[in-house]
């Protein structure tokens, strides 16, 4: 499943015990993929959020409840580092959102968010969906090449966000693709 000079892994469900390393990945890739596009507060508020292990278990356990939110899957080397993680649900009956993709900077461009983006959508398109949607900040150099690379398309801009001064803080680029 890895490229060759990816490190071996094998993609997943997420399990209880791997909380913290998602955090970490999810973290560092907002973080990495936010920067010079939101302060570094917003960045800092949104990642406590939602990217605090006691959240993140409890998504663990209750991924798969409903198909609002299906769970996160994860990329583990076979030491059982987390390298990556996803997660998806479906808002309605054939539209499917993936909320969360990242992975650990350093190891960008060896397929693992490939591999995290295609099990993700095997989740969805096994439970009927046949568009899936993602949101990405505008500016971000890093998911919306990865996104328009594997077939999605800018359908809307969302302002999200304003400062002191009532400017927007940020906008948000929602991209869908057929699957």
């Amino acid at each position: 499943m890895a490229s060759d000079d990816a490190p071996a892994y094998e993609v997943r469900p997420a399990r209880v015990g791997d909380e913290d390393g998602i955090c970490a990945v999810c973290r560092a890739g907002f973080a990495e993929s936010s920067a010079g596009l939101l302060s570094p507060a917003t960045v800092e508020r949104r990642s406590e959020e939602y990217y605090n292990p006691a959240r993140v278990r409890h998504e663990i356990l209750t991924g798969g409840v409903d198909h609002r939110w299906q769970g996160y899957v994860v990329a583990v080397s076979r030491p059982g580092d987390v390298l990556g993680a996803a997660g998806g649900g479906i808002t309605d009956g054939t539209v499917g959102h993936l909320y969360v993709l990242y992975l650990d900077p350093a190891l960008r461009g060896r397929g693992i968010g490939t591999a995290l983006l295609d099990v993700v959508t095997d989740q969805q398109r096994e439970t009927g969906v046949v568009e899936q949607w993602v949101s990405v900040t505008e500016g971000n150099d890093l998911g919306i090449p990865f996104y328009l690379a594997r077939g999605f398309v800018v359908r809307d801009r969302v302002v999200y966000g304003t400062t002191g001064e009532g400017t927007p803080e940020a906008c948000s680029l929602r991209m869908s693709r057929p699957v």
